[in-house]
């Protein structure tokens, strides 16, 4: 028995060629790259190099006043700084706020951008034709439904681990002794154990949402229909989709470390080959130029450098993204059968001919052997016709020479 999530890996690998290698199209991989950015291809934790450069007076000009270690100086009385007094008049409560408030926009901004971006790579991948601002603007409303039936539904496990975590509130208030360890050992079991399940809970209906999204724009429905129409596929044929889940799993992990490896090596290449020029401007520019004019030219060059891999391990990641999306979509096509997707690579159906010659070519035995007992009935009755057709021509004659009125 042949599965469809084993079956869409030749696919979805052969389309993943198709669409990145022939031909290759560098401006193609970048589009791709932004839209793997948004959708959570890949994660990055870059972290600042330090220095050990401590500024010391001389660099502050003779008036700063020497600082002995250990001795702590008010300023002077004739010292004013506006922000100063600003910041001292503002609660910290309030600035703490306001760092939340625009930490959420933030985070509500770069989501709503990411739920518009998971229908945008699906019309580009299907089409094989990547416009951004054309797609972005085509899935807008499609991407904020998408980003409320999200929000609707981490809200809904968030609130189902805050239940979960109500019976123990009791004990753990307790300060009785003997039930400190027990209450504990049996906490922690229980939370572990529920963390699992709401992951599981949640890994469910983010694949269900997944499949969903190609449904929503081909099957021109909204996507909580999208939705229904998966769950119900699923509980026709839900073995299908066990091993697809499987499937998926294994894939993940495998392309998990291949990318790792991938990206240590070229990191590793990277950061060696930008540590020898750095160190060769570091050269170059101290001879003429002060510590702090150096960190200034450098700190730029740094930054640089970092963007520069992460924008390369971004691109890199794109052939891995990309075949786990054909996969999706290759096992969607055949796993939901009104999917209607339209594939690029789908050629048109052809009619059906069957080999031979004459004009008589495409019919069966029967038919044509029947033609061939026709013929000769055909030209007896021709041959009778012929007999009759002096007669016939000189009515048509006598017909023709009528006058017309």
């Amino acid at each position: 028995m042949s599965w469809y999530a084993i079956d869409a890996v030749d696919r979805a690998f052969s389309r993943t060629k198709k669409a990145l290698f022939e031909p290759f199209d560098f401006w193609k991989w970048v589009k791709f790259a932004i839209i793997v950015f948004f959708v959570g291809g890949l994660g990055s934790n870059y972290g600042g190099s330090g220095t050990n450069y401590q500024a010391g007076p001389s660099d502050f000009g003779s008036d700063f006043p020497n600082i002995e270690p250990g001795e702590i100086t008010d300023l002077p009385s004739d010292t004013s700084w506006p922000g100063l007094n600003y910041i001292e008049s503002v609660s910290p409560l309030a600035i703490i706020a306001a760092a939340v408030i625009f930490f959420i926009l933030f985070i509500l901004v770069f989501s709503y951008i990411a739920s518009v971006m998971e229908f945008v790579f699906v019309e580009a991948l299907v089409r094989n034709e990547v416009h951004l601002r054309s797609y972005f603007r085509k899935f807008m409303g499609r991407g904020f439904n998408l980003l409320l039936i999200r929000l609707v539904i981490s809200l809904i496990i968030i609130v189902l681990f805050v239940l979960a975590l109500l019976p123990f509130i009791p004990i753990f208030s307790t300060e009785s002794p003997d039930l400190a360890v027990p209450a504990l050992v049996g906490g922690l079991f229980w939370i572990f154990g529920v963390i699992i399940l709401l992951a599981l809970i949640g890994a469910v209906a983010g694949s269900f949402l997944s499949l969903a999204i190609p449904l929503s724009i081909y099957r021109e429905t909204g996507i909580i229909s999208a939705f229904r129409m998966v769950y119900r596929n699923f509980r026709k044929s839900w073995q299908e989709l066990l091993v697809y889940w499987f499937i998926r799993v294994a894939l993940g992990i495998g392309i998990g470390i291949l990318a790792f490896v991938l990206f240590v090596l070229l990191a590793l290449v990277l950061v060696i080959v930008f540590l020898i020029i750095d160190g060769i401007l570091y050269f170059l520019f101290s001879t003429f130029a002060s510590e702090s004019i150096l960190l200034i030219i450098l700190i730029p060059v740094v930054l640089a450098e970092l963007l520069l891999i992460f924008a390369t391990l971004l691109i890199l990641s794109v052939p891995l993204a990309v075949f786990l999306k054909y996969h999706l979509l290759s096992f969607l096509e055949t796993w939901f059968a009104d999917a209607s997707i339209p594939f690029f690579d789908e050629l048109p159906a052809e009619p059906e001919t069957v080999l031979g010659s004459g004009p008589e070519t495409g019919l069966s035995e029967s038919e044509q052997y029947s033609s061939e007992q026709t013929i000769p009935e055909q030209s007896e009755s021709e041959s009778q016709s012929g007999s009759e057709s002096p007669r016939s021509g000189s009515e048509d004659s006598e017909t023709t020479a009528a006058p017309q009125f």
